[in-house]
């Protein structure tokens, strides 16, 4: 929801578009939307002042019922002539007016394909009437067989109970599409489920309250990026144009961003646009929605659902009931010191145990990882593509819904629990800080990667790196330019082994942290040097703390890398190599520290002060690793 403009009748002509796209404009929606040329959106998504008196910045939110629905009808008609014969129209309203603007909609010349229920928690609370907790969405459309609506995006499919729970062979392996209900209420939760989880059917999608972390502090009425996702994947494509004729605090305008659509925006409100636009300036092309990766599920239960022999969630079935009555081993020998599932156990109608679905799901999650992993370790396996790759097929072929990121975090659960065990296979690998690294060349640049990957993805942990191939293929391809030749896993197991050395370097850092003030006096008062060949060949088997920017002068937030190497003179002519432009260096210290401790000491203490973009704060508290 959002301000617009005042209700008022108004006789201006429409006329060809003026107005930039990937924008969002301040001023009266009506006025702006006769400035949008015939039939040129694909989207328009409405979510406009509820007439519930509101209070808004701009805005009068309790107007006549003649006069709110005369206005309603007013930037209706327009957004009917702006739309494509194959675009759509989502309306999203509260429940005062649902029914009469889906009729004067429909008078206007929409046809309405679904009305949508939006239950949500963190609803109104109210005294002397049943809580609110739900919105209407409308979905309209110009054309009922010629209008956009990607049926077949498997971001928008969900799975049928005939496969989840029947086992069924007949399933349509790509799922269904979802009903018109879309729900979230943490209180109707089954018993043995502790939290929501994507293996479920029914959506959930919460309303974005004060305390989210997706809040926009500005604007009081936010929709979250999943529902609006879900929009716009469905009535859209890439490339298309979607508008939002009241932007609010520009969640439409994001989602679409992200999505890869065209987007324009309408605002009444001069402080929201300014907010809006730095929000969507925040964003690019492919950036992950706020919210779960794909909308949780639950498939329902049934005491005489039928397994088919030799399907991969009826073995995992028979195998939960065994476990139950006898805990087993795993096949690496290691004992499960923790059951994969806590919820009680319910009987068939043969009155044999049934495991729960989340049960199963993990059962056959812990199966797939050890078909892929064959004895090594969960991190050995984030590390390795072939691995992976083996992982998710096997995830799907056991009929596993979700995604390889959910697959992964999963994963990294189920190894706190002690469900995986340890791996017994040995890789010729180790974390252990104080081991030598096996590709010294990938460790720095396993770093800057991992500082890439950080500064589009802010507050992003290594975790959540390795385990969403997205962000992966941004680290890989940082890596592989910071210093080509190695294989990726072996960055991958560098930017591990970094993070295990995190506590470690804190340690020596406070030890020796008097090292640090003579050389940072020098640093800053000097300007750092052209890195050419040449230079590089004059510190071959020097070894020491060195700086790269593209910066000529060195300050804090410097466009940068501070390392640390045994022979500065081959790690600078990497860099070179690496570089796309103009770079700069300085040598820190040399050969002249007592012992590596000091080395490593002054470097990461530099890297706290001066916090070059592509080094990672070990020592940062706030960070998170």
């Amino acid at each position: 929801m959002s301000t617009a403009t005042q209700p008022s009748p108004s006789s201006l002509a429409p006329r060809p578009s003026s107005l930039r796209l990937d924008t969002i404009h301040q001023g009266d929606c009506v006025q702006l939307l006769r400035q949008v040329a015939d039939e040129s959106v694909d989207l328009a998504f409405a979510d406009p002042p509820y007439n519930i008196g509101f209070k808004y910045d701009e805005y009068q939110d309790n107007h006549a019922d003649e006069v709110y629905l005369n206005w309603c009808e007013e930037w209706i008609t327009e957004l009917h002539r702006v739309v494509k014969p194959t675009g759509a129209f989502w309306l999203a309203i509260g429940d005062e007016y649902a029914a009469e603007l889906k009729v004067a909609a429909q008078k206007i010349g929409f046809t309405a394909r679904n009305w949508v229920i939006w239950y949500y928690t963190f609803g109104q609370n109210c005294r002397r009437k049943f809580n609110r907790s739900h919105a209407h969405l409308f979905h309209f459309v110009k054309d009922e067989e010629l209008h956009t609506f990607n049926a077949a995006d498997p971001s928008i499919r969900i799975p049928s109970a005939r496969a989840l729970v029947y086992g069924d062979r007949r399933a349509n392996p790509t799922g269904r599409l979802p009903d018109d209900t879309w729900i979230l209420r943490p209180q109707d939760l089954r018993e043995d489920d502790a939290a929501f989880h994507p293996q479920d059917d029914t959506w959930y999608l919460s309303r974005v309250a004060g305390t989210f972390k997706e809040r926009q502090g500005f604007h009081g009425c936010q929709m979250p990026e999943q529902l609006l996702g879900r929009i716009v994947r469905v009535s859209s494509n890439e490339g298309d144009v979607v508008l939002d004729p009241f932007g609010g605090s520009g969640t439409t305008l994001a989602v679409a961003k992200k999505l890869g659509r065209h987007w324009l925006g309408f605002e009444l409100s001069s402080d929201y646009v300014k907010y809006a636009t730095e929000r969507i300036e925040g964003v690019t092309k492919g950036d992950e929605l706020h919210g779960p990766a794909d909308p949780v599920r639950s498939a329902p239960t049934t005491a005489a659902g039928r397994k088919l022999k030799g399907h991969p969630m009826a073995e995992a079935a028979s195998e939960a009931s065994r476990k139950r009555q006898r805990p087993e081993e795993p096949a690496n020998g290691s004992p499960i010191t923790e059951r994969v599932s806590t919820s009680t156990p319910v009987a068939d109608a043969h009155g044999s145990p049934r495991a729960s679905l989340r049960e199963l799901t993990r059962l056959a999650l812990v199966k797939a990882f050890h078909t892929a992993s064959a004895g090594a370790s969960l991190d050995w396996l984030l590390c390795r593509p072939e691995l992976q790759t083996t992982f998710h097929t096997a995830c799907a072929e056991a009929g596993l819904m979700g995604s390889a990121y959910e697959w992964n975090r999963e994963l990294l659960k189920l190894r706190k629990s002690g469900a995986l065990g340890k791996g017994t296979k040995d890789t010729a690998h180790t974390t252990n800080p104080h081991a030598s690294s096996l590709k010294p060349q990938a460790a720095h640049a396993a770093e800057i990667a991992w500082a890439k990957v950080r500064a589009k993805h802010p507050g992003a942990s290594l975790d959540d790196m390795l385990c969403d191939p997205r962000k992966l293929d941004l680290f890989d391809k940082a890596a592989r330019q910071a210093a080509p030749g190695c294989d990726v896993s072996d960055y991958r197991w560098e930017a591990l082994r970094l993070r295990k050395s995190a506590k470690t370097h804190k340690a020596e850092a406070a030890q020796y942290d008097y090292v640090v003030e003579k050389p940072l006096g020098s640093v800053l008062a000097e300007r750092p040097k052209k890195l050419t060949a040449r230079a590089a060949k004059t510190l071959t088997s020097v070894g020491g703390v060195y700086l790269i920017t593209t910066d000529k002068k060195i300050t804090e937030g410097l466009s940068g890398y501070i390392g640390a190497a045994d022979d500065l003179g081959e790690r600078l002519a990497t860099h070179l190599k690496s570089s796309r432009g103009e770079t700069y260096f300085s040598v820190i210290a040399d050969n002249t520290l007592p012992s590596s401790d000091y080395r490593d000491a002054l470097r990461w203490n530099l890297v706290h002060r001066l916090k070059p973009t592509l080094s990672v704060d070990l020592l940062d508290e706030s960070a998170t690793l």
